[in-house]
Order: structure tokens, then sequence, then C-alpha cells
């Protein structure tokens, strides 16, 4: 009886914990679950109140409701239209358009958190229908915090008093992947921070498609910078920065390791004519490049030959990418294969391996590798008796954007 009652005695408390254990194991997947969650915003007021947790927001996954047109001006309020601050957001626009008209504000004003930004529907994007439009301080800003766009149409429209651009960098650190960022004046300016440039169209109509204010760090390994028409404004300008000392200014500091500027045209003509004398150099070659002849402390990237030209800078990787690896020999093992291949000393940070079970690599699967010294992979969870086949190739990051080789000679081994 005792002994029964001991059993008895130890056992509530077992269960009792494996009750605590089960309950907390539940809330732990219900969170995981719940912060993965995309939340649709339906209004105005919950888009600016998505910083705050007391409005029932804070850090998470979120999209614009679908024909939530939002171009009838966002309320203004201390805050900002929308302020974030701390924490990680990740905001779809989802084919709408968030439009303000207040010339004190930014639409999007990052201040601290970690935020990607991204337009699923930007195709559909254009300069009357953008994604964020701004008649005031800009459409995004960045002062501190991290800032990822990967897509979207952002654009800064002068009202005749303010000449907003489409991106503003005060700080922290904004890596573009994609994008269109456009103004009237400037398209995007860099004042401080980091700016990293892996792809986008930069455009304006009258002064800089990007313009260094005086403080930043910009570094460009893909990218596209055109003044669509400067108007009476001679020169045209597509890259510019605040050159105080009057030298000339070489933008080859802006470039990532191995990329190349490609401008339209290389001369450009002072006061209608061909034949400039002054000390300033009448054609770029290959990273010299100009001071405007102007009395404004601004150094270009490119001058145009007619102000009412459309000119483009273009800045391409094609020297980023890392040489290529060949497989050395594929080892077969249980419902696995061993991939072992050359290894490449420069300019590497890793390796992908790419394998399939048809020739032509359809439902292909990927491993990635990191680091240059590693030279194998096993690859498992293969079907025995199966033929599968493989490649490699290496990848370099650089900028948060990662350039690859092409891929080496495909080989096929059947697994054990």
């Amino acid at each position: 009886m005792k002994n029964c009652l001991a059993k008895s005695y130890i056992r509530i408390p077992l269960i009792a914990l494996f009750a605590v254990l089960t309950v907390m194991l539940f809330c732990m997947l219900g969170s995981t679950k719940a912060e993965a969650k995309t939340v649709t915003i339906k209004s105005r007021e919950a888009f600016r109140n998505l910083n705050w947790k007391n409005k029932g927001f804070g850090p998470g996954s979120y999209k614009l409701g679908v024909g939530m047109d939002l171009a009838t001006n966002l309320p203004a309020n201390e805050h900002g239209t929308c302020l974030l601050t701390k924490g990680k957001f990740v905001i779809d626009l989802n084919g709408n358009t968030l439009q303000s008209t207040d010339p004190e504000q930014t639409v999007l004003d990052i201040r601290g958190a970690t935020v990607i930004l991204k337009d699923s529907k930007a195709k559909t994007a254009s300069r009357s229908r953008p994604s964020i439009r701004s008649y005031g301080l800009g459409a995004v800003q960045i002062t501190s915090g991290k800032l990822t766009i990967k897509s979207g149409y952002y654009c800064g429209a002068s009202d005749g008093t303010n000449n907003p651009v489409g991106l503003h960098v005060g700080g922290g650190t904004c890596t573009v992947n994609g994008g269109v960022f456009e103004g009237d004046h400037v398209g995007a300016s860099v004042m401080g921070g980091n700016m990293r440039i892996n792809g986008g169209t930069f455009r304006t109509s009258y002064m800089f498609a990007l313009m260094e204010m005086g403080g930043g760090n910009i570094k460009i390994t893909n990218g596209t910078f055109t003044n669509t028409k400067a108007g009476s404004f001679n020169p045209t300008f597509a890259l510019g920065a605040l050159n105080t000392s009057g030298s000339n200014y070489n933008f080859g500091k802006w470039l990532a390791d191995g990329a190349s500027f490609n401008p339209t045209i290389m001369t450009y003509y002072w006061n209608g004519t061909s034949t400039d004398t002054s000390a300033y150099p009448t054609k770029m070659v290959g990273t010299q490049y100009v001071q405007t002849p102007y009395t404004y402390p601004y150094a270009v990237a490119y001058t145009g030959n007619s102000g009412y030209e459309a000119v483009t800078v273009k800045v391409n990787s094609n020297g980023l990418k890392p040489a290529p690896t060949s497989m050395k020999k594929l080892k077969a093992g249980r419902n696995a294969v061993k991939v072992s291949w050359k290894k490449v000393k420069k300019n590497v940070s890793g390796y992908a391996v790419q394998y399939s079970a048809s020739k032509n690599f359809k439902g292909k699967k990927t491993v990635t590798v990191k680091g240059s010294a590693k030279t194998s992979a096993k690859i498992t969870k293969l079907k025995s008796g199966k033929k599968y086949y493989f490649r490699v190739r290496t990848y370099r990051s650089l900028n948060g954007a990662k350039f690859y080789s092409s891929w080496s000679k495909a080989k096929n081994k059947t697994a054990k």
C-alpha cells in the first residue's frame, strides 16, 4: 500500500511537469508561427502606427491590402507619417501608392529599425502611380538602422517650393538591390551612413540622379543613373557630389572593386562650344571626372553636350564575378554522394553545389558551402540506387550581394 502511495506521489509531479513542458512547447511553436505570419494592413491609420505595440502592431511582416490606395495623403502626427525605431519589419507595398504632401515629413522614416521594403507588384508602378510619392522631405528616409530595398518605385515630386528625393540616406546602412528612385531635382541623396547600391535605376529631370551631400560612404556594384531631360540647365548631370574644394572629384572611390562606369557620351560643351579652354577636362578618361564649370560647388561624373539631352551612366559588376571551379571527383556513399572540387583562392567567398535526378537539372536543389578553403561537400538524403547529376560554381559576397561564376561541367553518380 505504501509503495502504491509513493508511486502515486511521484507520478503526479511528473505528469504536471510533462503538462507544463507541453504548454511551453506549444507556446513556442505558436509564437514562431505568429512571428512569421504576414499581417494585411487595411487603413492609413494602421500603416502610420506600425511602430507602436500599444497600437496592436510592432515589429513583424506586413502587406498593404489589395486596392487600398493611400494616394489621398497619409495623416501626419508627432511621429512623422510612418516612423520605425526598433525591431525588424518586412513591408510589401503590394501595388498601392503611399503619398504625403506635408512639407515637413517623409512618408517612411527609419530611425533605428531593420526594414526590408518591397513592392510585389512593382511591374505595374510608374511615375504617375509610384509605390511611394512625397511632396515634402522625400519618399523614404533612413537616419539610423538598416534598410534593404528590393523593389518598388519611389518618387519625390516638386511642388514649386520643396524638391524632395525618392530616397535619402542620412545615417545607418541602406542597401538597394532593385527599384526606381526619382526626383525632379535629385533622384537619391546621401548625407551620412552607408549606401550600398547593387541594382536599381536612379533618375532625375533637372540635376543629379544620385547626389552625395557632403557625407556618407557610397559603394556601387550595379546601377543605372539617368538625367532624362535637363531643360535649360546646361550642362547635363547624372552623378554629383558636394565638393567645396573646387578640385576634380574622383568618383572611382564609389565603385566596388571590379565595377566600372560606362557613360553614354564622353565630352561636354561649355557656353555652346566644344573648344573649352578652361582648366576643366573635356573628356572623362578612366576614373577622371570633371568638376562643373558652374559656380556651384558640385563635382559631376557626367556632363552631356546639351542641356536638352538625356544622359545615362551605367555601373556594371562584370569584374566582380569570381573565377569558376571544376569538379575533381564524386564518391558514392550510403544514400549520399561526396562532391569534391578544385580550390579557387582569389575573390571567392564560397561555393554552391547543385544536384538533381534530372540531366537538365529540373527539380534541382542547391547547397551553399561558405569559405574559399573548403573543397568538398557531402550531399545526403539521396535515394539508394538512383543516379544524380552534380555541378558546382563559386560565389563572391560584396556589399550585401552575391556574384556567381559560371557552372562547372556536370557529372553524375549513383548513390549506394
